[in-house]
């Protein structure tokens, strides 16, 4: 799964959120974007699965216009993707096993298989002793794991992970950053969002952009005009 932004601006009440951003995501990179609060990093992944819409300029996923498509097709597209929330977002009424199980059923992933892929995940992310636990009752950083979890298991084309580690320790975020490693190695584009200084010096990007109030200030990525 691959993304172009095309001198992409969005504005909200009429401030700048990003201004003229133009890059190329290749399939099976891994993106790390960087930059205070504030400097549009959340706004940059939000374009990416869709939830908004450029101002100005153009976002295109695998080739296919943002703005041209439907709510069903942009449901198709997300499908393909795994994507942690700064906020999580789990079901308070679930259970965490079957937040990521009740997930995978809704891909379409058999029942067998999706428990599977339940109970393993939340092994090698060292948290199948909370498989019962409800949200409330998990610290944060078990709930931004979870998060991470419910994205691994689905197996899908592309990650997309907003200040993932920013409630877990040095040695977690770091396995969090091996796992996601992992994933890249089959083939899935990782593109990742933090301000965590720490996560982005192990996270083994093969691109970077560095964002300030919603500018491009440093970039190895390719240019849409490259």
């Amino acid at each position: 799964m691959h993304f172009e932004l095309q001198n992409v601006s969005i504005h909200f009440d009429a401030i700048p959120a990003l201004s003229a951003l133009s890059v190329q995501i290749p399939t099976g990179s891994m993106l790390m974007v960087t930059g205070p609060t504030g400097s549009g990093k959340t706004t940059l992944l939000r374009l990416l699965y869709a939830d908004i819409f450029p101002s100005e300029g153009a976002v295109f996923i695998s080739g296919q216009r943002t703005t041209t498509l439907g709510r069903r097709r942009i449901q198709q597209l997300r499908r393909r993707m795994g994507i942690c929330f700064q906020d999580v977002r789990l079901l308070d009424d679930l259970s965490v096993f079957d937040n990521i199980f009740l997930a995978l059923l809704l891909r379409n992933v058999p029942a067998p298989q999706a428990r599977s892929r339940t109970l393993d995940v939340l092994v090698r992310l060292g948290i199948s002793y909370i498989r019962e636990k409800f949200p409330a009752e998990c610290s944060m950083g078990e709930r931004h794991l979870v998060g991470i979890a419910r994205a691994l298991a689905a197996k899908p084309e592309c990650i997309i992970a907003d200040e993932p580690t920013g409630n877990l320790d040095v040695d977690t975020t770091a396995m969090v950053a091996e796992e996601l490693r992992k994933e890249n190695e089959r083939g899935t584009t990782i593109i990742v969002a933090t301000h965590d200084p720490f996560f982005a010096a192990h996270f083994p990007a093969t691109h970077r952009i560095a964002l300030y109030e919603g500018r491009l200030v440093s970039s190895d990525m390719l240019t849409a005009s490259a």
